[in-house]
């Protein structure tokens, strides 16, 4: 099963896919983009925020339909993006320039600074107009640690869980922070299809975390798939 299907996704109606949240998401929008590719989809990888370009992908600036058209007769999938830091992409254009010559459009729209687990400030995530679904990640092996260690805007994630730092995470507080309107559902519109990914389930402890963290989300109505990248496929280094 690819994770399309694993994540109950119809890349055919769902085109525009924004990851938001915790660790995995690059892994994931690349294994995303690999599938849409692999069953024949011409695919754009890009960004609202910062990521990092992949050094297999043909990368443009240019957003305008016409020229992101003829890269995807070539090469069937670029990076939309433009670097701002020496290593660092920013995007650019909207989401609307470039859907018109994509058939599928998967991006970061979110930053957790490596941390497994977050809750947006002000003015995150930058969900455009356009996205189909919006994928949250989270990482399971926060479960266990310190909310102070493991995630990013502790005092936020405090506020929302109303638990100190040194409380340690549970597979309930990864379900509470993924299903809010203040975390992983912040800016998702109703049109927006909303999924879960619990990634690095690579330990039988997190993989039962993972069950009971998905099981807590399916109560609330909402679907999640349990993910675990090997060492290459993190940050899509060998899918491509």
């Amino acid at each position: 099963m690819n994770l399309w299907e694993a994540l109950k996704l119809d890349m055919n109606k769902h085109r525009a896919v924004a990851m938001v949240g915790g660790g995995g998401k690059s892994s994931t929008m690349y294994a995303l983009a690999r599938g849409a590719r692999d069953a024949g989809k011409r695919v754009v990888v890009t960004t609202t925020t910062h990521m990092m370009p992949h050094p297999k992908l043909v990368l443009t600036g240019d957003p305008g339909a016409e020229s992101v058209r003829l890269l995807l007769d070539r090469h069937g999938i670029v990076t939309l993006g433009r670097f701002f830091e020496a290593e660092k992409l920013e995007g650019v254009g909207t989401l609307l320039d470039y859907k018109e010559a994509a058939d599928v459009v998967v991006m970061e729209a979110d930053g957790a600074r490596l941390r497994p687990l977050k809750v947006p400030r002000d003015g995150e995530p930058v969900i455009q107009p356009g996205v189909d679904a919006v994928v949250a990640v989270a990482g399971m092996d926060s479960v266990g640690q310190p909310i102070g260690a493991v995630c990013h805007r502790v005092e936020l994630v405090c506020a929302l869980l109303d638990k100190p730092p040194e409380a340690l995470v549970t597979p309930a507080d990864v379900a509470a922070i993924l299903s809010s309107p203040r975390g992983g559902r912040k800016c998702v519109e109703e049109c927006m299809a909303f999924r879960c990914v619990l990634n690095k389930a690579d330990t039988p402890q997190r993989r039962t975390a993972a069950a009971e963290a998905a099981a807590a989300l399916a109560a609330r109505g909402i679907h999640a798939a349990v993910t675990c990248y090997r060492e290459e496929e993190r940050g899509g280094k060998c899918l491509f």
